[in-house]
């Protein structure tokens, strides 16, 4: 651009200072704004901007020097803004240093505050067991405190020393020398009775006489000796300590008038668990007639409900896991039902059919329902044939029922006939229906007169009968009592105890539980026969014989859950009387319907377990406790004597089962030895293998010096757990010399095939060396 004259270039470089002022303009605000929008202002473009002005040089010499500032600008900004960044961080982390500081100093506080407090409440406690020293409450009495802070009454054992209290929720323990007494849930203390002696009994007929008090709750029966110490020279097992379910019966002897001495006046108890108890009282004020009413009233109470089962379970509403441990088709379903032959029947829903069965029945699918009804009014108590457990292979089953209703007439029932055939048709495998009647054959042809009997082949040809020869409850309840007595009489004189032991015939009844088991295990597992079992009812033998021939055949009920599950399934669910047969809550001990069914076949186990110790995943201690809960009425399992009564009671809400306490203390029950099998065991049932249970019957009876003894039956277990453990480290050495031959031959392998690649590799070179040449 051309200027003609100065006062031209004057206007034009006026005009051009005014645009290039507001193209500077423009590029300052862009740069006040924030570092994000100063991205925006590209150098090319103002140099573009400002080449298509005409200005002077002294314009440009402003706009270097205005650029130059403004980025000076730019870099302090960005500066300051660091340093405060960097003064911000160390200001937070002197405050976080600071508030760290003082939460060390208020946990110091607050430490020192609960020692104080801690501190104060012992000498509160102090004053307060100096308060309850009086007249009223002695040392040894039972004394109830409020505490201050919430307020609940808490019991409390006065005594001057070896006192110590620990509370776990609702429940109280309390170890006084060697004595422990613990509290369950729902458990208190009904009376107590002061100036009681306690008359131990030693061999050669001596007697032990302890000075102390005798307290009643509504769960159990405890003494308390005035002088613990008296504890020392005796196992605490010999602590008289009862609780109200096993009581088999109360007596008194004695009259305050009459007799002579101070162990002449009060009251005997005997117990279902083979313990006996004499407490001798002053002759003064009817002493003992408080105490006997009580115990009485407690022990023998008008219902079940009653009892202390419906009280030890404070939350009603909550259902434990023990009550779900069998679900019948889930169960069914592990056997592999229903298939091709057998089906799932839900006729006895409401119990309309059989009152004693469970809802859930198998039957043939060949039977309509009809028929089935049919069949229920021909058995005795309408108990039906009906399928327990079935082999997984061969099709072979137990089914199980009660004995026919032939009578004299010798009727008979086509229905009947065709439910034994197809149940024999059933297994493709089978060449006979074995029907096992658990009785002697005398018994059940007297049953005929009573309108009942057994099966006459002629009517069941694809069918064989075989009497096993197990006796009634009648002679299962005597020989029971013979052995209460040898253990008692065995503390005066020994010297009888094998022949005494033998004239029980308690033995001989276990062979022929056991013997019959075997029998029919072999017969379904070795010859593929299926078995029907069945005695008068089919509640009592029945649910032995079927107990145990499955015990034998799957190793699930060999398990902890599995027998547990074998328990429901075949004696709570099938109807086995329980509370009849038991005599709960019920001070009739003269009933002819009590009798040890369940005992008998639990002793049974026991044998077995003896003789292959790693099969059982249980030991014995879990024999015993489900023993000593049968009687407790601690648990609700055992109430009552089938599962509708069980289920009209609502058992599963009002009481615990015995089954969440075993699940949650499996460690107390499990078997160090255990080792799984999968084959069937068949154990010897000759009487010379088997061994008189005394950890159960007699180990109230043990004095101490003997308990601490090791029997050689112990000797022979704890050498078995020796042989197992060196069986198991050489087992195991084994194994690693196994590993390392294994490993030494895969590198001898690749060592060998590292060396044939060479050599491959190697003769291919030294072709392509000929081929060159």
């Amino acid at each position: 651009m051309e200027f003609s004259s100065e006062s031209d270039f004057d206007s034009s470089s006026s005009n051009s200072d005014e645009e290039a002022q507001k193209v500077i303009l423009e590029t300052l605000q862009k740069l006040n704004r924030s570092d994000e929008l100063s991205s925006e202002i590209d150098e090319d473009e103002f140099d573009a901007q400002l080449d298509g002005i005409q200005s002077s040089t002294s314009f440009k010499k402003k706009v270097l020097i205005l650029t130059k500032q403004n980025k000076n600008k730019k870099e302090n900004t960005q500066e300051n803004e660091k340093k405060q960044e960097q003064k911000e961080n160390e200001e937070k982390q002197e405050n976080e240093k600071k508030q760290e500081n003082e939460k060390r100093q208020e946990q110091k506080e607050n430490s020192n505050k609960e020692k104080e407090k801690e501190k104060e409440t012992k000498k509160e406690t102090k004053k307060e067991t100096k308060n309850l020293e009086r007249k009223d409450s002695q040392i040894g009495d039972w004394v109830v405190v409020k505490d201050k802070k919430t307020r609940k009454p808490t019991i409390v054992l006065h005594s001057k020393s070896n006192n110590k209290e620990y509370f776990k929720g609702t429940t109280q323990c309390l170890t006084y020398g060697k004595l422990k007494i613990v509290f369950l849930e729902g458990e208190k203390i009904e009376m107590k009775s002061l100036n009681v002696t306690f008359g131990y009994k030693l061999p050669q007929n001596k007697i032990q006489p302890i000075l102390g008090k005798l307290y009643l709750t509504n769960y159990r029966l405890f003494f308390v000796p005035n002088e613990i110490e008296i504890f020392d020279n005796y196992d605490t097992v010999l602590n008289p300590e009862i609780t109200l379910g096993t009581i088999l019966r109360i007596e008194k002897f004695g009259h305050q008038s009459t007799g002579r001495g101070n162990f002449s006046y009060g009251i005997e108890i005997y117990s279902k668990d083979f313990r006996f108890y004499k407490f001798y009282f002053l002759k003064k004020n009817h002493s003992r007639r408080d105490i006997y009413r009580s115990l009485h009233v407690k022990a023998f109470p008008p219902s079940i409900e009653l009892s202390f089962s419906y009280l030890h379970k404070s939350n009603k509403q909550v259902v434990d896991s023990g009550w779900s441990i069998y679900d019948p088709e889930s169960e069914f379903k592990r056997q592999g039902l229903p298939n091709r032959n057998w089906s799932l029947s839900k006729i006895n829903s409401k119990y309309q059919i059989c009152s004693t069965y469970p809802r859930l029945l198998v039957f043939p699918k060949m039977l309509t329902n009809e028929e089935i009804i049919i069949v229920s009014r021909y058995r005795s108590k309408g108990r039906l044939p009906t399928l327990t457990w079935i082999h997984p292979k061969t099709g072979a089953t137990i089914t199980r029922c009660s004995q026919p209703r032939v009578g004299i007439t010798q009727r008979s029932c086509e229905e009947d006939q065709k439910m034994l055939n197809s149940i024999f048709r059933s297994n493709p495998e089978g060449t006979k229906l074995f029907i096992m009647d658990c009785r002697p054959k005398k018994n059940a042809m007297a049953n005929r007169a009573k309108g009942a009997g057994y099966e006459m082949l002629v009517d069941y040809p694809n069918c064989d009968l075989t009497f096993l020869g197990i006796d009634n409850i009648h002679v299962m309840r005597e020989s029971l009592n013979r052995i209460r007595n040898l253990c008692f009489q065995s503390l005066v004189d020994d010297k009888k105890w094998l022949s005494g032991l033998e004239n029980t015939g308690w033995f001989s009844h276990m062979e022929k539980i056991i013997r019959s088991s075997v029998t029919i295990a072999k017969l379904i597992e070795n010859d593929s026969q299926s078995v029907l079992v069945h005695c008068s009812d089919g509640w009592d033998r029945t649910a032995q014989i079927c107990g145990l021939s499955q015990l034998f055949l799957d190793p699930y009920f060999r398990t902890i859950e599995g027998f547990e599950v074998l328990i429901e399934k075949d004696w709570l669910s099938f109807g086995h009387k329980f509370h009849q047969r038991i005599g709960q809550a019920n001070s009739d001990y003269g009933n002819s319907q009590r009798s040890p069914v369940f005992l008998q076949w639990v002793d049974s186990v026991y044998q077995c377990i003896l003789q292959d110790p790693t099969a059982y995943e249980f030991n014995e201690n879990f024999l015993i406790f489900i023993l000593e809960n049968l009687f407790s009425l601690r648990f609700g399992t055992f109430l009552f004597n089938n599962i509708q009564e069980r289920q009209k009671r609502k058992l599963s809400k009002y009481t615990y089962s015995l089954w969440t306490y075993v699940n949650q203390n499996t460690k107390e029950f499990t078997n160090k030895n255990y080792r799984k099998r999968l084959t069937p065991i068949y154990p010897e049932y000759a009487i010379r293998n088997f061994i008189f249970w005394d950890n159960y019957y007699i180990k109230h009876l043990i004095p101490h010096e003997l308990k601490k003894k090791k029997s050689s039956r112990q000797l022979d277990q704890d050498f078995f757990e020796i042989e197992l453990e060196t069986y198991e480290r050489l087992r195991n050495e084994e194994y690693e010399l196994i590993r390392e031959r294994e490993r030494l031959e895969r590198e001898l392998d690749r060592y060998e095939k590292r060396k044939k690649q060479l050599k491959k590799k190697i003769s291919l070179n030294k072709a392509k060396k000929n081929s060159k040449k």
